[in-house]
């Protein structure tokens, strides 16, 4: 939703638009980070006219108006809903062990619990003994071990174990050329946090 809205806020102004822009941030922009990366993301929404809902919750969506559950609402002519990971019921629908939000259960090699020849990776797993933030670092990991074991599962050999790092960092693109850098309580803004995750994203793709 953070870099929803402030891209959409780019977006507007390169084609010369008028917009007003909501960001309906739940309880709290950014709960779970430090506080100093929330009130450089309200800083620079404020200062770009990016209004913060903080406190009322969707309850639903109607033609014309978002209302939230204290029964306030406000119209809109275009919602984009940024409401988190959710599994899709594929898992629970065909008996596969999964965990308690419908994620396919796995093994440090990745596959099922259940069954060695059903494998998985990123947002749609749980680790069977740890779980894991729902970030893309875990994916980017993730890949050429979930590789190397469906060619061993195919042609025979040793799987690997995949091991998740204990402290990640994460890069917010505020959609102005800037970006906020979290790294556990280190938090910094700019340019080059832009660039690094830039930087990051293109040579992973």
């Amino acid at each position: 939703g953070l870099e929803l809205a402030g891209n959409i806020r780019r977006l507007v102004d390169e084609n010369r638009g008028q917009a007003k822009i909501a960001l309906v941030a739940g309880r709290r922009l950014l709960p779970s980070f430090p506080d100093k990366a929330r009130q450089l993301a309200l800083l620079s929404f404020h200062e770009r006219s990016v209004e913060v809902l903080e406190g009322p919750r969707v309850d639903r969506v109607e033609d014309a108006n978002v209302v939230f559950t204290n029964g306030s609402s406000i119209p809109y002519d275009l919602a984009l809903l940024a409401v988190g990971v959710r599994s899709y019921p594929i898992f629970v629908d065909s008996g596969l062990p999964t965990a308690d939000d419908g994620s396919l259960l796995v093994t440090r090699q990745l596959h099922s619990v259940a069954y060695v020849n059903v494998f998985g990776g990123g947002d749609c797993i749980t680790l069977e003994d740890q779980r894991l933030d729902r970030v893309g670092v875990y994916a980017v990991r993730q890949n050429p071990i979930l590789h190397r074991n469906l060619l061993a599962a195919l042609e025979g050999g040793l799987m690997e174990t995949f091991t998740p790092q204990k402290v990640y960092m994460l890069i917010f693109n505020l959609g102005d050329g800037t970006g906020i850098f979290v790294r556990k309580s280190w938090v910094w803004n700019g340019k080059l946090a832009f660039k690094l995750k830039d930087y990051i994203d293109r040579r992973f793709m």
